[in-house]
């Protein structure tokens, strides 16, 4: 009897050690900032990845879910300068960063009451989703500066692939989870679970805050007043960098072949694939799966090939993933499905890539100096595309008849601007090819 258990106990204890390689760190900020990162990434996935959805549900069309994926950035684009101007001259920027966690908590908290209290809620969720952008924007760039002051140079890649990876184990259980409990509810207490996941994003941002805590931070000792003339001084500069131009442009293109797609995506997706909720939970764990298996790979690649290689496999991932959807509508639905499943999620391990590189890339073109504001401009920019692309997006496939072959070329169009993108960043690695970092 002895013998026999003897194999069982060394397969458990090869899965024990292989676990303890694959999710633990010699850094304790890796771990830190890792469990930060989950608890956001919970978040996201219940309250901000789940918009489209509990919208539809209450009532909104198809131009309404186009509204609430174009004018939330407005309210980034407003705040966003101001507050970085803010975060530079803060003595610690670990405190704006947790200042943005917890309004993001609460404004997720208020719309997790609207169903209850208005009998139109679709245009107050719409206007409390424009208000979550605030810290949404300001918790990206405030982070990405807070990382850069914490994080020595040639620790980044190592602690970003961690947090990367950790991301992405809840990227692969949660949505199958919360797709499960709604599929569960009927009729009404649809809306109902979704209020319950919008209600529990506080408590997670309270976790956050106090991981957050945990991080030794050196004061900024620039902190003080701002002068009018450092925010001029700062995107003259930015704007006559080759290097930074450079990556803006293959980012911007990136974006936007990316953001047009946002709500195109899930009416091809809940319309024309019929997927269920499971299904489209299936999709996004599947999709999470390939990433978690792929991001030490994108992590070894760009130790040895550089971030910006790495970033074209990335947005490649992208470019692929169109094409894959494009045909998948050009099948017959029981062909297209399991096509649909295969392929999309083979691509979608190139988004881990992509998610990696971009803050790296970003990092070896800016300054050391005001790094808060360089970035806000950065996100400024990206935001102004986010605020246009997705609502561009829908309004393409209304204006060709609402109907398959609209979607088509929608989709055909999409797949156009991410192949152009593919395309700028490989024309990029090459020009920077003996000069890429390898961080």
């Amino acid at each position: 009897m002895e013998k026999r258990l003897l194999p069982a106990k060394s397969v458990i204890k090869a899965v024990v050690v292989a676990g303890k390689k694959v999710f633990s760190t010699d850094h304790r900020l890796a771990s830190i900032l890792a469990g930060e990162g989950v608890l956001f990434t919970l978040i996201l996935t219940l309250c901000n990845n789940n918009n489209n959805l509990f919208a539809t549900r209450l009532g909104a069309s198809s131009y309404q879910l186009g509204l609430i994926a174009s004018l939330p950035p407005l309210a980034g684009l407003i705040c966003l300068i101001p507050f970085a101007i803010i975060t530079d001259r803060m003595r610690n920027k670990k405190s704006m960063v947790m200042m943005s966690v917890l309004l993001l908590g609460m404004l997720y908290f208020v719309i997790g009451w609207i169903p209850s209290i208005f009998g139109q809620p679709v245009p107050v969720v719409i206007a409390l989703l424009i208000a979550v952008n605030l810290p949404l924007s300001l918790y990206g760039s405030s982070w990405q500066s807070f990382f850069s002051d914490v994080a020595r140079p040639e620790l980044r890649n190592e602690i970003f692939a961690h947090r990367t990876k950790m991301n992405t184990v809840v990227g692969i259980l949660s949505p199958m989870v919360f797709g499960m409990i709604l599929t569960a509810a009927t009729g009404y207490y649809k809306i109902t679970v979704h209020q319950i996941f919008y209600l529990t994003a506080l408590p997670l941002a309270l976790g956050q805050v106090l991981l957050l805590t945990k991080v030794e931070i050196v004061p900024n000792p620039s902190a003080g007043k701002f002068l009018f003339r450092e925010l001029t001084r700062t995107a003259k500069s930015l704007f006559s960098s080759s290097a930074f131009l450079g990556f803006l442009g293959v980012a911007v293109l990136s974006y936007v072949g990316w953001q047009m797609d946002w709500s195109v995506y899930f009416l091809a997706q809940f319309h024309y694939l019929h997927l269920n909720e499971v299904q489209l939970s299936l999709v996004a764990v599947l999709s999470a799966l390939t990433q978690f298996l792929t991001i030490n790979l994108w992590s070894r690649l760009a130790a040895s090939k550089g971030v910006r290689f790495v970033f074209i496999i990335g947005v490649g991932g992208f470019a692929f993933c169109s094409l894959v959807m494009l045909f998948s509508l050009m099948m017959p639905l029981f062909v297209a499905l399991p096509f649909y499943f295969i392929f999309h999620c083979i691509g979608a391990s190139a988004f881990s890539a992509f998610q990696f590189t971009l803050l790296l890339c970003l990092l070896e073109v800016i300054p050391n100096t005001n790094k808060t504001l360089t970035i806000a401009i950065y996100s400024t920019v990206i935001l102004i595309s986010n605020a246009i692309m997705p609502f561009f997006g829908v309004h393409v496939y209304n204006l060709l008849g609402e109907n398959k072959n609209a979607m088509i070329i929608t989709i055909l169009i999409v797949a156009f601007v991410r192949v152009m993108a593919t395309f700028a960043s490989v024309m990029r690695w090459r020009r920077n090819r003996g000069r890429d970092t390898l961080i």
